[in-house]
């Protein structure tokens, strides 16, 4: 007897087979169902495209996600070419969606190969005083400086540093290089902790001077400074100077004429270079520094996209594709080829976990523009559709 393959299924059907939620016959009938017709795969793959852009879009987080499937739930699936409503209604599902993907061709795009490209992980090179060079990801240590402080790291990409009790104090340094694809964090001797992004240095002394503490920073770090009214808290880039008054604030320079702070808490002020006067900076503000002409700017901003690495997380807010393709550079340590200028301009606003599958971040960019992926071992080339 022939078997009789289902007529329709419904949306919440579609959706918890994307989630890998169905039991085994239930998952069966719905691949079979999309298996007859390529009117059902058609749905399939809009139902696809629709939970990944609410899986991204940000203004959808506060929309909750089981009210979203009492809705869906009494309604049966109608042909997708008569049926955008039901679409739109797909569209309320909160970013909250949990499960993996179900990596099926309908939503990938071509010719990934997820074996060679990864997302960063914790990774640095330690430079001592003494020029020794130390892998901070192989292996738990304890390390001695030559002024008595005490250096311990662990495999968790974290590393600390301990007064020495020695009265007599040498003013020596240290350098951690993060590499793309790497992340670490580090807690310098007064309590600072410092979060570095991939392709970042930080140099520091392993103990602070009596008058100031003060670092330099190359391309970006995520800031928590220990309070110290007697002793000011300094970072430099080149020429540039900030000068923290408050504890929490992003510092990004990675372009040589664009250094971008954003402050989370307290209060900062920052100089382009020593011919311009400080400008201060205050909670929810972000200030933009031009190291060659000495230009400033400072404007109110939701901050959250600035810090989001930190938290583990990718934010586009209406960002150039070649900006979140210079992030993505940095983070999964590849190199991106634009077949076309124009495509850089395309803009996108988006939500993702780093440490995601770099399959969803390609699949969502594609899904909602022009733009088409494809990996060639470790390059991206970006393609128009």
């Amino acid at each position: 007897m022939k078997k009789e393959i289902p007529t329709s299924v419904s949306e919440e059907q579609l959706i918890a087979y994307f989630r890998h939620e169905l039991e085994e016959k239930e998952q069966k009938e719905v691949e079979e169902w999309l298996a007859a017709s390529e009117e059902h795969r058609k749905i399939y793959r809009q139902t696809c495209r629709v939970i990944l852009w609410t899986r991204w879009s940000r203004k959808e987080q506060s929309i909750n996600e089981q009210i979203a499937l009492s809705r869906l739930k009494r309604k049966q699936f109608r042909p997708f070419l008569s049926g955008w409503r039901y679409v739109a209604a797909l569209a309320i599902l909160s970013l909250s969606v949990a499960g993996g993907l179900l990596w099926k061709q309908v939503v990938l795009p071509p010719a990934v190969n997820v074996a060679e490209v990864q997302p960063g992980s914790p990774k640095a090179r330690l430079i001592l005083s003494t020029g020794e060079q130390v892998d901070l990801t192989r292996h738990k240590a304890v390390v001695t400086e030559r002024n008595g402080s005490i250096l311990k790291w662990d495999t968790t990409g974290q590393i600390h540093y301990q007064h020495s009790d020695r009265t007599e104090q040498v003013l020596i340094h240290n350098r951690i290089e993060v590499p793309r694809g790497g992340e670490f964090q580090v807690t310098l001797s007064d309590g600072t902790r410092v979060w570095l992004n991939a392709a970042s240095e930080l140099e520091y002394p392993v103990e602070f001077a009596a008058d100031v503490r003060e670092v330099r920073l190359q391309g970006e770090a995520y800031f928590e400074v220990a309070k110290d009214a007697d002793h000011p808290f300094l970072v430099r880039v080149g020429h540039y100077r900030l000068q923290v008054y408050g504890t929490k604030f992003n510092l990004n320079t990675y372009e040589p004429n664009r250094i971008e702070v954003a402050l989370v808490e307290g209060s900062i002020g920052f100089q382009a270079h020593a011919n311009v006067p400080e400008v201060r900076l205050i909670p929810n503000q972000v200030g933009i520094a031009d190291p060659t002409s000495g230009n400033t700017q400072i404007y109110d901003a939701d901050i959250s996209p600035y810090i989001a690495w930190k938290n583990n997380d990718m934010v586009f807010v209406n960002e150039r594709l070649e900006s979140i393709m210079q992030k993505v550079e940095r983070w999964y340590d590849v190199e991106v080829v634009f077949g076309k200028a124009e495509l850089k301009e395309l803009r996108f606003y988006g939500d993702v976990k780093r440490y995601a599958d770099i399959r969803e971040l390609l699949a969502y960019l594609e899904q909602t523009s022009r733009a088409q992926f494809k990996i060639e071992g470790r390059t991206i080339v970006i393609t128009e559709k």
